[in-house]
Order: C-alpha cells, then sequence, then structure tokens
C-alpha cells in the first residue's frame, strides 16, 4: 500500500528539521532548554522531536504529528548521546533505560539515583546497544543498564491514555513487537556484558499506572528468559499485535497529523 501524500506543512517542517540538524550548537540550545532534558543531561528520541518547532508548539491534549521528526529525531539524539560519551568531562556514570513503548521507565526509575548521563530508550538494538556500551566503557564511564517490564495490556492503555492527555501518540500495531524485541535485546546484551565489572544491571517489572500507585518489583534475568514467566513469546507478541490493532483502530489520537 503507498503511503499517504504528505501536506506542505508537514514537508515544511521536515525541511526546517533537517536545516536544524546542520546547526548541532543551535539544535544542543533548544534542547537542553527543554525542561524534561535536564539541561541536556537526558538524551531521548522522544524529546528530540521537540526540535521541531511544529511539534513543539502544537497546544497540548491536540495529536502531535511524528511524519517530520520521525527519521530527525532518531538521527540528532543518536549523534548527540555519541558526542556525550566522547567528552565525560568528569561524570563518571551513563544508565542506558531500555524497555517498549510505554514500559513507563521515568516513574519506574524515579527513587533510582540519577545518573550524570541518560540514555531514555527502547535499547531494542542489540548492535547498537552493544556499540554505545562499548564507546561509554572506552571513554570511562560506568554504565549502569535499567531495563523496565511492563505488561502489554498496561503498556497499550498507557499509549493510549498519554495520547489523549499528551498529544503523544505511537503505532499501537507495533507497539507489542517492540516490547519482544527490547526484550529479546536486553538478554542477548546481559549475556555479552554480565561479567563486566564497570556495568551494573537494574531490571524491574512496572506494575503502576497514571493514577494508582504500585511500587516497581524487582525481577531477575530468569524471569525473562524462555520459559521465564515474564517471557515475551512469538504468539503473546501475534495475539497483543491484532488487539492493538483492534484498539487503534478505534482511537482518534494515532499522534499523526
Amino acid at each position: 500500500m503507498a503511503s499517504p501524500p504528505h501536506s506542505a506543512e508537514q514537508l515544511a517542517a521536515k525541511n526546517a528539521f533537517e536545516a536544524l540538524l546542520e546547526n548541532k550548537g543551535e539544535a544542543d540550545r533548544i534542547y537542553d532548554n527543554l525542561p524534561e532534558s535536564r539541561s541536556g543531561s537526558i538524551i531521548s528520541t522522544d524529546l528530540a522531536r521537540y526540535l521541531d518547532e511544529r511539534y513543539r508548539n502544537t497546544p497540548k491534549g491536540q495529536p502531535k504529528d511524528l511524519w517530520p521528526g520521525w527519521d530527525c529525531a532518531w538521527r540528532y539524539a543518536q549523534d548527540r548521546f555519541v558526542r556525550e560519551l566522547q567528552d565525560r568531562r568528569g561524570r563518571h556514570i551513563v544508565r542506558f533505560m531500555a524497555g517498549g513503548w510505554a514500559a513507563g521507565k521515568t516513574h519506574a526509575l524515579e527513587t533510582q539515583k540519577p545518573p550524570d548521563l541518560a540514555w531514555d530508550g527502547t535499547l531494542s538494538n542489540v548492535q547498537w546497544a552493544s556499540d554505545m556500551i562499548g564507546l561509554a566503557l572506552r571513554n570511562g564511564w560506568k554504565v549502569d543498564i535499567a531495563y523496565v517490564y511492563r505488561d502489554t495490556e498496561m503498556a497499550l492503555y498507557g499509549a493510549v491514555e498519554r495520547a489523549k492527555r499528551e498529544g503523544r501518540g505511537v503505532p499501537l500495531g507495533e507497539l507489542p513487537a517492540t516490547h519482544r524485541a527490547v526484550q529479546l535485546s536486553i538478554l542477548r546484551v546481559m549475556d555479552k556484558f554480565h561479567d563486566n565489572p564497570h556495568i551494573n544491571f537494574t531490571l524491574v517489572h512496572n506494575v503502576g499506572m497514571r493514577g494508582v500507585t504500585g511500587k516497581p518489583i524487582r525481577i531477575f534475568y530468569t524471569d525473562l528468559a524462555p520459559h521465564g514467566p515474564l517471557n515475551y513469546t512469538e504468539s503473546y507478541e501475534r495475539y497483543y499485535g491484532k488487539a492493538a490493532l483492534e484498539i487503534e483502530s478505534l482511537n482518534p489520537a494515532k499522534g499523526e497529523g
């Protein structure tokens, strides 16, 4: 199926974002002024989307258009993270936050001591994760890897609720696959780096949600591994993928302009 045509406004927003990426100093200034970035100490594709002025100025609660900045935001976040890792400047701890869309990483890890630098993403690409961890180690960082598991039903609900509240949506049909990919990735990363003394792994099960208190539960590798109680199976992914598409068909706030 051919992709839908994009409006002149969308194309202009994408071009403006592309132009901004050529001026790293200005892009960094805007990013560091985003309150959620904590002066640039948290690097996130989700936050990088706000470098798109049109996205940034969409009134709260209205669907935000993901298309213009979908690729640009990732490119900026990846480049910015590499630059930060290469220039430690006396900082010590970098945290890689891992979890599927709407896993509630920020909530689940809020009691943890803030690191000097954090990557707030899914960590679903094993090769990229390994490369970045290796880069961090070579530049003298101590590495904290924090994985947040969330039941898919709660993640789907959280994604829909956030889209309605903030206008920030994700493709719901892809959410279950993302959660499984992240879990497979974190298991492989743990297999590769488990004996490195400069790396600490924290695994938690997020059982809370907005308005409902739920203290995150500490979990272990064996919980996530094949035949473990929290392992996402292929059939699990297919089932919830179909359910997500049904929910998405009823959901008007998909984050697309």
